[in-house]
């Protein structure tokens, strides 16, 4: 039985663990003697944090003298984060797929999988699939268990208290209507959990494994699901619910949307409710895709279908924008097959307002689909927050 001066050494433990692979994604190898100076660490206590690390194949000893010879000639021994062990692990419980990613310790992709569902599963069937794959790739070497620092998961349609967003001395709480144990089963590592959607928005606001801007992400599909990244970091709001963007009223005389208001964006711009609109206007189109090629064809119906789109989602993106002012916003989701023919009018809206204050430099473009997006967004998340401050 683990006692709690078992566990207090095992935090010290890890934060010493920590810095040696902080140091490491910082300057990419380091001999011990560097490691010493940059952690502070005792020669005794590195040994040890070393070897383990080396044992559970975190680290790579390299015996080419890189660093020039020792002064009894012998070459150099050099340390470096091992490319292929995976330091975090991501899980996407999407509304249509299962996907799963794991991320090395400098940011990289190291594998990924990912499951389409032809159904409509419930959570703790999603729950149980994403298991089953995820001890598939744990027996296949695609996940090596101690290697992994943290697991982060996206849940569609569910959003984590912002006052428990990860676990600590305590595990942060399930999902409404699902616990994530199948998954902790697989593997014990810490684990924390939010919306698919705004951890898939990290993904896009990080470059070379860095939050570059500020940011305004917007999936059309089924629903509509949006997020907000400022200052690199996920704006939640006091009850988690902060950047909804498809609950924005685009017209207050319009359809009552399940959340009790009217006209909101979510209630017109779903892909059911825009083929329906499709069809009372007089065409019948079996998909999204079907009305953008439609539109690219020229078809008359599908050009007003998208013309109409556009010109709700511009009144929702011109409102989110005088709020947050992002740098970008990237619309992903069906509905973004729609391309320029969509984005134009919202540029076109936003840019009819002139606050004086300054130039907007805002630009809007579509999101490139990837469908392990979320399962990445989770697995970053992860590493941010159990691995290092500089990823």
């Amino acid at each position: 039985m683990q006692t709690r001066d078992d566990s207090a050494l095992q935090a010290v433990r890890r934060r010493h663990e920590l810095r040696v692979l902080e140091s490491l994604v910082t300057h990419g190898s380091r001999t011990r003697r560097d490691l010493e100076a940059d952690t502070k660490l005792s020669r005794t206590t590195l040994s040890a944090i070393v070897g383990e690390l080396r044992l559970r194949g975190v680290l790579t000893e390299n015996d080419q003298a890189n660093y020039g010879t020792g002064r009894n000639g012998r070459p150099t021994k050099v340390l470096a984060l091992n490319p292929g062990a995976g330091a975090a692990v991501g899980i996407e419980l999407g509304r249509r797929r299962i996907s799963i990613s794991v991320m090395g310790f400098d940011g990289s992709a190291v594998a990924a999988e990912h499951r389409e569902l032809q159904d409509s599963p419930s959570l703790p069937e999603k729950v149980g699939q994403a298991a089953q794959m995820l001890a598939g790739m744990v027996r296949d070497g695609a996940i090596r268990p101690d290697t992994v620092v943290g697991m982060g998961v996206g849940i569609a349609s569910r959003h984590a208290d912002p006052r428990s967003l990860a676990d600590a001395d305590n595990q942060q709480g399930d999902p409404q209507g699902a616990t994530l144990a199948p998954l902790r089963d697989v593997l014990a590592v810490p684990l924390l959990w939010d919306n698919n959607i705004r951890l898939a928005a990290m993904a896009e606001a990080t470059e070379y494994g860095k939050p570059s801007d500020d940011l305004l992400y917007v999936v059309l599909s089924a629903g509509i699901s949006s997020a907000v990244v400022v200052n690199g970091a996920l704006l939640r709001g006091g009850n988690g619910i902060a950047g909804e963007l498809g609950h924005i009223s685009v017209d207050f005389a319009g359809p009552q949307c399940w959340c009790g208001r009217r006209g909101c964006l979510e209630r017109f711009l779903n892909e059911a409710n825009v083929l329906t609109e499709a069809a009372e206007r007089g065409g019948v189109f079996e998909s999204i895709r079907a009305i953008a090629e439609a539109a690219d064809d020229g078809n008359p119906v599908a050009l007003d279908v998208v013309a109409w789109a556009a010109e709700l989602l511009g009144r929702a993106v011109v409102s989110a924008c005088v709020l947050i002012d992002p740098n970008r916003v990237v619309i992903a989701g069906e509905l973004a097959q729609f391309g320029e023919r969509l984005l134009g009018p919202v540029r076109a809206a936003l840019a009819e307002q002139h606050l004086d204050i300054g130039p907007r430099t805002t630009t809007i473009r579509t999101a490139t689909f990837v469908p392990t997006a979320g399962s990445g967004g989770a697995a970053l998340m992860a590493l941010r927050h159990w691995a290092l401050a500089t990823v």
